[in-house]
């Protein structure tokens, strides 16, 4: 289920790529090439877990296209690692806690 958090995620990783020029559109027109399977799937489990949003047939290509246009960003972001002032006071969580 969507949060705000994953909302407020999202759009920093927007925000960010407007401001760093990522989003730009290349000088050469390169050839679109067909969204991989892994993002097709995703984007039809957002058309079946998300009924109010009525994404149509046609539109998955394009949320598929986003989701691999993306992925290369979100694994640059899970290389990054925290130093231990940047990890966060307290963490709450909402059900039982997994021992390790």
């Amino acid at each position: 289920m969507p949060s705000r958090r994953h909302f407020i995620s999202a759009a920093a990783i927007a925000a960010a790529a407007g401001l760093s020029g990522v989003g730009e559109a290349p000088a050469e027109a390169a050839t679109p090439k067909a969204p991989s399977a892994i993002a097709l799937a995703l984007a039809k489990s957002l058309q079946q877990t998300l009924p109010k949003a009525q994404i149509s047939d046609a539109l998955l290509p394009k949320i598929a296209g986003d989701i691999d246009g993306y992925a290369s960003t979100a694994a640059d972001f899970r290389k990054a690692t925290l130093k231990n002032w940047d990890e966060p006071d307290f963490t709450f969580v909402a059900g039982p806690t997994v021992k390790k």
